[in-house]
């Protein structure tokens, strides 16, 4: 795998939880469209914002805007984030530690490679020289990975 397709799955996986609360967040307005009760009142009973047969008017709003359809793709879309992720981290998990290190400090905490050079204690040469071992190690470890072009290509599309 080239490098800046790991590089591009790298940031992928950096990106996966602010991805999963955007999905979050549209599962709960979603929710929110069909869900007519509000509370429930001091008397104990249930009531809706809604005139007249609220269960029917929620059922055909619900119906009208394929919300069902919505809520598993989500699901899905969530399942799929999930395990591309635990695919990922078993791969960073395979590689050196010192390369695991480099990355997350160069794609997660977006170090520069005087810093890390810094932190290893060597050359900013040097520094860059292991970062792109650890970018070919880490391709490496994720061809192995069951269908890595679908992740890739989930990868290049995903807004992170």
């Amino acid at each position: 795998m080239r490098r800046k397709d790991v590089k591009t799955i790298i940031a992928y996986f950096y990106g996966i939880p602010a991805m999963r609360r955007m999905l979050a967040d549209e599962q709960a307005e979603l929710e929110d469209e069909y869900n007519g009760l509000r509370g429930t009142s001091y008397d104990g009973m249930p009531h809706s914002s809604m005139p007249g047969k609220p269960v029917e008017k929620l059922v055909e709003r619900a119906v009208a805007g394929n919300v069902r359809g919505k809520l598993e793709a989500v699901a899905v879309r969530l399942h799929v984030l999930e395990a591309d992720r635990e695919k990922i981290q078993d791969c960073m998990n395979a590689i050196n530690s010192e390369y695991t290190r480099i990355i997350f400090y160069r794609y997660r905490d977006k170090y520069s490679w005087v810093k890390i050079a810094v932190m290893l204690g060597v050359t900013e040469r040097t520094a860059k020289r292991r970062g792109e071992k650890a970018l070919d190690r880490l391709g490496e470890a994720l061809e192995e990975v069951s269908m890595p072009d679908e992740i890739l290509g989930r990868a290049s599309r995903a807004r992170v």
